[in-house]
């Protein structure tokens, strides 16, 4: 009796079993997709030659076969929208069914090109029409010819049209052309705000433009170069740039990141080639590009030399006085003299006028009120130099007495570049090595040398006033 039990639970349970498997496989069945034809309109055929694979290019999701007609090989007549059918038949007839896609094709007595060009960007009001906007590529080559003409200058409007018209120069080819639209309205090209690009961080600084920054597009950081250069520490090379960004709070301020640090003493500028590059502003105005702008360190140090006579060469001990708050000039005079005839401030400056010598403007200490302990520190001149002077740099150094009148540090600046005719500001970072104070007697040299000009002759007229000396927060490079 045990044993009838037991078949008879084994007949039961093989019977689930098979239900179970019968089951899935319904459910497959349930699953399976329709077969679906993949196949488009193929492009225009020139009339005299063959169909192939180009244009019988049908596919299956399934695997099966696909007969065409016209078959592979067929020389059609020329017209419009010719018909080609592709039936397909699918291996597994039992679950998939036949099916059959229909496509046209024209064939033509020749092919038409296919002319790239995209509308181009906003233009400028009063800005030419150039090879920026009138850049259409064809798949052939050819000949452009477009409406308006480079050079022509459009009206303010929205949806102007731009046409080019091309003909081929491969007998294969009809001469075809096509039309862009292009909106001119009265905005402004991004450009950098001279002498706004200022250290932010230990690896990141900042720049201002004129505009807003609507989208940074794909590759900003191609177009940028950033120059770290210090003399002193070998340092004189491009540095990486790992990001830039447009400033949370100040839509015209883009904002760089650099792989390495960047300090007080550290000269550094940034230059920017808009070729290739995709920055634009809110009406999307490419960003310019720009020669190398300097990287200003930010000073919040009251001057130190405020109100000192030296500073700004007010000191009544004339032209060889000597001791702290005075200058004198060396070996005996001119070219170096003071002057009350041009001054940026107070009654007094000093001048410059003849060729280059080895004649030094020694200024003798910075005064008793005035000590500095070892750091980097912005120096300030005001300079101006003559309509026609081309000079291009001036020397200054800092040397001890109790270290013979060694220079203890030595300072270029580049004047090459500044406005002639007027008052300007110069200033750099410099880093002091020692402390200057009362009990060993410092001065400020400048010179004027033939070996930081080259190529300049002749005499040379400027005048020098109003010295600043502020202490700088960030550190100098170690």
């Amino acid at each position: 009796m045990k044993k009838k039990v037991i078949l008879f639970l084994n007949i039961f349970i093989l019977g689930l079993l098979v239900t179970t498997v019968n089951s899935c496989k319904e459910d497959e069945l349930l699953l399976i997709k329709e077969v679906v034809v993949t196949w488009e309109d193929p492009a225009e055929l020139v009339e005299g030659l063959p169909l192939t694979k180009t244009q019988l290019n049908a596919t299956a999701n399934v695997p099966g076969t696909i007969v065409f007609t016209p078959a592979l090989g067929t020389v059609l007549p020329k017209g419009d929208n010719q018909e080609l059918t592709a039936t397909f038949t699918p291996r597994d007839t039992k679950n998939y069914s036949s099916t059959t896609k229909k496509v046209s094709i024209n064939i033509v007595d020749k092919y038409t090109p296919v002319i790239t060009w995209e509308n181009p960007a906003v233009l400028s009001e009063g800005t030419p029409l150039s090879e920026e906007q009138l850049n259409a590529t064809a798949d052939v080559e050819g000949t452009f010819v477009y409406t308006p003409a480079i050079g022509t200058v459009l009206p303010l409007g929205e949806n102007q049209e731009l046409k080019v018209d091309f003909t081929p120069s491969v007998p294969t080819h009809r001469a075809t052309s096509k039309t862009v639209m292009i909106n001119v309205r009265d905005v402004v090209p991004l450009s950098i705000i001279e002498n706004s690009a200022i250290w932010t961080g230990a690896m990141s600084f900042s720049f201002d433009v004129k505009g807003e920054v609507g989208s940074l597009g794909d590759s900003p950081l191609t177009g940028f170069t950033v120059h770290v250069m210090h003399a002193g520490k070998f340092i004189d090379k491009d540095f990486e740039i790992t990001d830039i960004s447009i400033a949370a709070d100040n839509s015209s301020q883009l904002v760089l990141t650099l792989a390495e640090e960047i300090y007080a003493d550290d000269k550094i500028t940034i230059a920017y080639n808009e070729e290739g590059n995709t920055i634009l502003s809110v009406d999307e105005q490419p960003m310019k590009s720009f020669d190398a702008q300097n990287v200003a360190i930010p000073v919040a140090g009251d001057d130190l030399l405020a109100g000192n006579s030296w500073g700004g060469f007010e000191g009544e001990g004339g032209a060889d006085a000597g001791g702290a708050a005075g200058y004198w000039v060396g070996n005996g005079g001119l070219p170096w003299m003071r002057t009350t005839e041009m001054m940026a401030s107070g009654i007094a400056s000093m001048s410059f006028s003849g060729a280059f010598d080895d004649k030094i403007l020694f200024g003798m200490g910075f005064g008793d009120n005035v000590n500095t302990e070892p750091g980097a520190y912005e120096v300030t001149h005001k300079i101006y130099i003559e309509e026609g002077s081309d000079l291009k740099a001036i020397r200054t150094a800092t040397a001890r007495k109790g270290n013979g009148w060694a220079d203890d540090v030595s300072a270029t600046w580049d004047v090459e570049n500044i406005k002639r005719g007027e008052w300007v500001t110069i200033k750099q970072v410099i880093n002091f090595p020692v402390a200057y104070n009362n009990s060993d007697k410092m001065r400020y040299s400048y010179y004027v040398e033939a070996g930081v000009n080259p190529g300049v002759t002749g005499d040379q007229t400027f005048y020098l006033d109003d010295m600043g000396l502020r202490k700088v927060d960030i550190a100098p490079r170690p």
